[in-house]
């Protein structure tokens, strides 16, 4: 819990200007927003940092644990990227306002993006495989349990951090 409050005043600190200081600080003066992979490393290493504590992992266990961790997430990262790549490849091609798209080029886009999905969900099943070895029955449930949660957290914190960022620009004067 402890870890979790830290992190999360980190990132307000960065991300959101500190009530009472007369306003938001000009765009000078404003820390640097983090952006969204910021944020996962962030959440990412919150995972780590809890990891051992929440599934009890031995000291035996948990170098093996950590380097088929970051692994894992390392794979998930890698995917995304490629996917957020195609994804606006495609949106590019297929533009309303295109009025004569390279079909070719949009069917080559569609393939490579369901390509991608399918090598993806084989190397996340091989990651999650690789940390299975390393834990016991009970331990496997828990990280589950562990990822869910700190995804749920994360979600919450970007969703006040947004509500955050609305509530201060109507007070901004125009």
């Amino acid at each position: 819990m402890r870890r979790e409050c830290v992190v999360v005043a980190a990132f307000l600190a960065l991300a959101v200007p500190v009530a009472g200081q007369g306003g938001a600080r000009p765009p000078a003066e404003r820390p640097a927003d983090l952006n969204p992979g910021a944020i996962q490393r962030l959440f990412d290493a919150m995972l780590v940092a809890d990891a051992q504590q929440a599934l009890e992992l031995t000291d035996k266990q948990f170098p093996d644990f950590l380097i088929r961790l970051r692994a894992l997430q390392e794979t998930r990262r890698r995917n995304l990227l490629q996917r957020v790549r195609l994804m606006a490849d495609i949106q590019r091609l297929s533009n309303p306002r295109n009025p004569q798209p390279d079909e070719g080029a949009l069917q080559q886009q569609l393939t490579a993006l369901q390509e991608l999905e399918s090598r993806s969900a084989a190397e996340l099943r091989r990651a999650y495989n690789a940390i299975d070895e390393v834990l016991d029955v009970r331990q496997q449930a828990r990280f589950r349990l562990l990822e869910e949660q700190v995804e749920r957290r994360k979600i919450e914190l970007l969703m006040r951090a947004r509500q955050n960022r609305a509530q201060q620009r109507r007070l901004l004067p125009r």
